[in-house]
């Protein structure tokens, strides 16, 4: 059998104008009526996008260009989630009980992460109510950017105020599918957790986070600073050579 391949426009969902190929983004904004459309298998489908606001505007802040990264901002239910922890701690306790009274430790002996140090975790997950994961959405010719500024957001699991992003001519420059955020929800998290715990791997086999909704698209604001781009939500920085085409997100 002879397979036909059939390359379609891509085409506004609402008014039928064609929409803009950007490279290897996955998002689009229709040049007629500002909406957004995502890449899911073979078509497209309507995206919410939104900004965040800090909840307590800087004056430091105010004013020059910002940068603008996209995210997929993942909730994940903080209460499974410690009982998760939980549970997982018990199974493992459990575990090495059962080896000291056998008597032989060996390559049998399960490490335990300190009980204070897990009690401080789920503590904190379950206090945060939803608990959120930043998957970085933008191009980024160092994968490792993914790990690391999706860490230092989740971990510092910041407040901040959503605006709805839809004016004419502010594409948001996501490279990564909806589908494809929730398959690194886990590691991004375990990048979080204290060194003794990401090194157990006992323990993080039996983590598994779930969505308690579908991802929401948010562009977070960074500012250049030299070489660098500071996030105005969280304080921290990175360095710009981590984002591909950084000049064409300035705003």
């Amino acid at each position: 059998m002879t397979e036909t391949l059939c390359i379609k426009p891509l085409r506004c969902g609402h008014c039928g104008r064609e929409l803009p190929v950007m490279g290897q983004l996955v998002t689009f904004q229709c040049p007629e009526c500002s909406r957004y459309w995502v890449l899911s298998g073979d078509s497209i489908e309507p995206v919410a996008v939104f900004r965040a606001a800090p909840a307590d505007a800087n004056p430091a802040d105010a004013g020059g260009a910002n940068v603008y990264l996209p995210f997929w901002v993942v909730d994940v239910d903080g209460a499974g989630l410690k009982a998760q922890i939980e549970e997982a701690m018990r199974e493992l306790q459990s575990a090495a009980q059962a080896v000291i009274r056998t008597g032989y430790e060996g390559e049998n002996a399960k490490k335990i992460p300190a009980a204070s140090e897990i009690s401080h975790l789920a503590a904190r997950i379950e206090s945060l109510g939803t608990f959120k994961v930043y998957v970085p959405a933008f191009k980024s010719l160092n994968t490792y950017a993914y790990l690391k500024v999706g860490r230092l957001l989740t971990r510092i699991q910041p407040s901040f105020g959503l605006e709805r992003s839809d004016g004419a001519g502010h594409p948001v420059l996501c490279a990564l599918r909806a589908e494809e955020a929730i398959a690194l929800v886990d590691f991004i998290f375990f990048a979080t957790l204290p060194e003794s715990t990401q090194s157990n791997g006992d323990l993080l086999a039996k983590i598994f986070l779930s969505p308690a909704r579908p991802p929401r698209l948010v562009e977070f604001p960074f500012r250049e600073r030299g070489a660098s781009l500071v996030s105005i939500i969280g304080g921290f920085w990175i360095s710009g050579r981590l984002v591909q085409g950084v000049g064409s997100l300035v705003e």
